[in-house]
């Protein structure tokens, strides 16, 4: 007998406009795609405020400011990175050296 795949975690960092359209994805995954159950845990932005507001009306269980504390939960598993362009890098190898 399969073993169930366990649900993914899912943390966006970045809230505007490319945020948006990838909260819109992840909701939408699983209709269009064969893919492992995913959860929208935690949308991050630079403000706490706006950010907390986005992740409300895009779905995601929580907001954070601090995007290195969010890469180093256990419970995130994909990274999806909707930050400025010029800092895809930076978060991108963290995010690797964090697992």
């Amino acid at each position: 007998m399969a073993q169930p795949q366990p649900t993914l975690g899912v943390a966006v960092i970045g809230y505007a406009f490319m945020g948006r359209a990838h909260s819109q994805a992840w909701r939408n995954v699983g209709a269009f795609f064969d893919v492992p159950a995913v959860e929208q845990k935690v949308l991050v932005g630079r403000h706490a405020g706006e950010v907390a507001e986005a992740a409300a009306r895009y779905g995601w269980a929580e907001s954070a400011t601090d995007w290195r504390a969010v890469i180093a939960r256990d419970d995130v598993h994909i990274v999806d990175i909707c930050a400025p362009g010029w800092l895809h890098a930076e978060i991108a190898v963290a995010a690797l050296e964090a697992g």
